[in-house]
């Protein structure tokens, strides 16, 4: 991990895009009615625009006062919704952003997410976090209290399970005899794996078992402050290490249950405003970026993300070379 302030590791940074309509988190009224290939169209069109990946998050369901704050129940399949993008496309990556390891066996994880490397040609990025909701760790009938120890153990057994070689455990969690999990997946050693959260505990778990880190809701300085915490207790962190922070160039995010704030317009001073912004979070620790651009309407989404690939790119990864050249870890 670069001190504050360097190059990030090299191969970076890359930009992927917050997916539309497959998550009611800066709801649009648009995308609640959204169907297959509108969604299609907006990740064609990222990857035209040479973003390197897009997003899918996960949860199962919603109480329905969480419904009132979101405006939508409406969230789809990870694993689902890779696996159609993934026939639609070639070279844009699919990051789960993310997968709630908990809420599932370790077999049904390691199998889901090798099989869509394999059918993806290796554009799988596997990001896991433990879920913030008890309900739904209650409906898995998951202890919402050990669903970090559970992540824990459920994680390494993914990781051991994707060697495609006979594997055997027995933790508090997993029991494992001799089990061989194929196909393998293609990316080797294994796909990258993104860990989720906002505290010092997802960053530990991070990098204990993972190739990056995915803070949500950190400001810059409280992103810097973990790392730091993290480098002066390990002696230093691996070179290799990334950090990926989200990013909303245009304005528009709004906490929820709220009316979004005023979206700031395409152009010169929108792109200056961008490029700041990212070399403050490149400055804290940040080596890769997640773009939000909620819009209005699918063809306002688009021009925006022109804006992005034709004006912000070219000055923050000016080796781009085309689709999908960008590595992620």
């Amino acid at each position: 991990m670069p001190k504050p302030g360097t190059a990030p590791p090299a191969g970076g940074p890359s930009f992927g895009l917050f997916t539309p309509v497959v998550q009611p988190i800066n709801l649009q009224d648009w995308e609640d009615t959204a169907g297959p290939e509108d969604l299609a169209a907006v990740v064609t069109a990222a990857e035209s625009l040479s973003l390197d990946f897009v997003t899918v998050g996960d949860h199962a369901a919603l109480t329905d006062g969480e419904r009132a704050l979101y405006g939508s129940a409406r969230f789809f399949d990870p694993v689902a919704t890779i696996g159609f993008l993934a026939a639609r496309t070639r070279h844009i990556r699919f990051a789960t952003h993310v997968y709630q390891i908990p809420l599932r066996s370790p077999l049904i994880t390691a199998k889901a997410f090798a099989t869509l490397d394999v059918l993806s040609q290796g554009r799988v990025i596997a990001g896991f976090g433990v879920g913030r909701r008890a309900y739904e760790s209650q409906a898995a009938r998951i202890p919402f209290a050990e669903r970090g120890a559970i992540a824990d153990e459920y994680l390494a057994a993914v990781l051991r399970l994707w060697e495609g070689e006979p594997v055997s455990s027995r933790g508090t969690y997993v029991t494992m005899d001799q089990l061989i999990c194929r196909p393998a997946p293609v990316q080797r050693p294994r796909p990258p794996v993104w860990v989720g959260g906002d505290r010092a505990v997802g960053l530990r778990r991070a990098l204990d078992l993972g190739d990056a880190w995915t803070p949500w809701a950190l400001t810059p300085h409280q992103v810097t402050e973990l790392l730091d915490r993290a480098a002066a207790a390990r002696g230093g962190l691996p070179e290799d290490f990334r950090v990926v922070v989200p990013i909303a160039p245009l304005g528009g995010r709004a906490p929820r249950g709220r009316p979004a704030p005023p979206s700031a317009a395409p152009g010169a001073q929108a792109t200056q405003a961008c490029l700041e912004l990212v070399e403050r979070w490149r400055s804290a620790g940040a080596t890769d970026f997640i773009v939000d651009l909620p819009s209005p309407s699918q063809s306002a989404l688009i021009e925006a993300m022109t804006w992005f690939g034709s004006d912000v790119l070219p000055e923050v990864r000016p080796d781009a070379a085309g689709p999908g050249t960008t590595p992620l870890c």
